[in-house]
C-alpha cells in the first residue's frame, strides 16, 4: 500500500497523530545525515550571488523554510503544503526554492505549474479552447499573497530583483510559457510591481480581497452585531430565523471522511457559478486540511434532516481566521439564506474560537460580504508571457478576458457610514 505524506512523516515517530504536532515536536527536527539527504535531492541554481535550491516535495525542505514562511502566513506553511500535496489537482506540478547567500537561507518561493485553458477557468469562454503552460508564483486555490518570503535583512530592491530572476529561471526549466504572480495587495510590494512592470509583466485585476478587522472589544458574535446598525443587526438575525430549520455542527474528521463525495458535490456546484477559477479541489482535500490542523481548522456543516444541504470551511492563519472554501445546494440558499448565515458562522469561528485580529472573507459575491463588515483589499496578479507576439497582445487578451467586477459603489457599510 502506497504511504501518504502523513504516515511517511509519522513513521519515525508514531507518538504524534498529526503533522502540525509533529513539526511542532522535537521529533520533527531532522539529523544532520537526513538535511544531507535533503540537500542532495535538491537541485541547485547560481543567480549572481545566491543559490537557489529547488524541491519538488514539502517533505524534502529544510528548517529554513518553516522560519522564513512564519508570521501567519498558513498557505505558505510546510503543514499546508504537505496537505495539499496529498490533493493536488489533476495536471498541477508543484516546486519550492530556497534561495541561500553564502550558505544561508534568506528567501523562498512557492511555486505550482498549472495547463491554463480559457474555456475552463472562464465559464462564459467554454467554446475558447486555447490552452497555455503557467507558472504560477503564489497559490492557484486561494487569494493572497503565498508564492513568497524573504529574510528582513534583503532589501526591496533586491527581493523584486531575486524573484524576477528566479521566475525566469524556473519558467525555462519546467517549460512553462508564462508566468503569473498572483496576488499583490496595492498597497504592499511596491517596489516589486514597479520590478514587475520594468520587464513588460501586465496587471490583471480581479475582485478585491474582502476582509472583516476585528475590533478588540468583540470577544463574541453577539458583540459584534451589537456594533452593527440597526438595519444590519436585524438583517442578520432574520437571516438566523430563517435557518432554524437546518441542522448546523462542526465535522470532524470522520464527517469529512464519510462526507466527501456530497462535499465535493457542493463545492462543484458552486464552482461551476463562478466567474473564474483557476483550479478545481480533489475530493478528500477537506480531511488531510483536517487531519494536518486539527482545531485550527473547522468545517461547519448544514444539514436538513440527515442531507448535507451546505457547509462552509475556516482556517485559523496566526491572527488571522482564512475563510477557505465552501460548497451548498442553491435551493435552500434564498428560504434558509444559507450564504449570509455562512458568512456570519466564519465570523463567529474567528472571533470566538481562533481569537483573530481579522477575518478574511476572500474574493466575490463583494457586496453581501460587505453587508457583514468585510472591506476591499484591491489586489493585482502579473502576467507575463514569453513569446514576443502574444507578450505584445497581452493587454488586449488580459483585458478581453477578465472577469467582470462587481461595482464597488453597491458596497454596504454595516458600521454606521450607510
Amino acid at each position: 500500500m502506497i504511504k501518504t505524506t502523513m504516515e511517511r512523516l509519522t513513521s519515525r515517530c508514531p507518538i504524534y497523530d498529526t503533522v502540525q504536532q509533529l513539526l511542532q515536536s522535537e521529533c520533527g527536527n531532522r539529523l544532520p545525515e537526513e538535511q544531507a539527504d535533503m540537500a542532495e535531492k535538491a537541485v541547485l541554481l547560481d543567480i549572481g550571488a545566491y543559490q537557489a535550491r529547488l524541491y519538488r516535495s514539502a517533505l524534502d525542505l529544510p528548517a529554513e523554510w518553516d522560519k522564513l514562511a512564519g508570521g501567519g502566513r498558513v498557505f505558505l506553511s510546510r503543514n499546508y503544503l504537505l496537505a495539499w500535496e496529498e490533493a493536488l489537482p489533476e495536471g498541477m506540478e508543484i516546486a519550492y526554492v530556497v534561495l541561500e547567500r553564502l550558505g544561508k537561507a534568506l528567501g523562498i518561493a512557492a511555486l505550482q505549474v498549472i495547463d491554463f485553458r480559457v474555456g475552463d477557468a472562464l465559464p462564459r469562454w467554454a467554446w475558447l479552447n486555447v490552452g497555455v503552460r503557467v507558472l504560477v508564483c503564489g497559490a492557484a486555490q486561494v487569494s493572497g499573497p503565498f508564492g513568497f518570503a524573504f529574510a528582513p535583512e534583503v532589501e526591496a530592491g533586491e527581493q523584486s530583483h531575486l524573484l524576477q530572476v528566479l521566475l525566469e529561471r524556473m519558467r525555462k526549466r519546467l517549460n512553462a510559457r508564462a508566468i503569473l504572480v498572483k496576488d499583490l495587495p496595492e498597497s504592499a510590494y511596491p517596489m516589486l510591481q514597479r520590478g514587475l512592470q520594468g520587464q513588460s509583466y501586465v496587471p490583471f485585476n480581479f475582485e478585491p480581497n474582502m476582509i472583516v478587522e476585528v475590533d478588540s472589544g468583540w470577544h463574541t458574535l453577539d458583540d459584534f452585531l451589537e456594533a452593527m446598525t440597526s438595519k444590519y443587526r436585524v438583517r442578520a438575525r432574520r437571516a438566523f430565523r430563517k435557518g432554524e430549520n437546518l441542522g448546523c455542527r462542526s465535522l470532524t474528521l470522520a464527517d469529512l471522511n464519510g462526507y466527501q463525495e456530497r462535499m465535493h458535490e457542493l463545492y462543484a456546484a458552486v464552482a461551476n457559478r463562478a466567474d473564474f477559477s483557476l483550479v478545481r479541489l480533489q475530493p478528500g482535500y477537506f480531511s488531510r486540511l483536517k487531519a494536518a490542523f486539527g482545531a485550527s481548522f473547522k468545517v461547519i456543516g448544514y444539514f436538513d434532516g440527515d442531507d448535507l444541504v451546505g457547509f462552509c470551511s475556516v482556517l485559523r492563519s496566526g491572527l488571522t481566521a482564512e475563510v477557505h472554501f465552501l460548497g451548498f445546494d442553491e435551493a435552500y440558499n434564498e428560504s434558509a439564506q444559507l450564504y449570509l448565515n455562512m458568512l456570519l458562522a466564519c465570523i463567529r469561528t474567528g472571533i470566538e474560537d481562533f481569537g483573530s485580529r481579522q477575518v478574511v472573507l476572500g474574493r466575490t459575491a463583494t457586496v453581501i460580504k460587505s453587508s457583514v463588515g468585510g472591506a476591499p483589499e484591491p489586489q493585482q496578479v502579473w502576467l507575463k508571457h514569453a513569446n514576443p507576439v502574444v507578450q505584445a497582445l497581452l493587454p488586449r487578451i488580459v483585458g478581453f478576458l477578465q472577469p467582470p467586477a462587481e461595482n464597488t459603489e453597491d458596497l454596504r457599510h454595516p458600521f454606521g457610514t450607510d
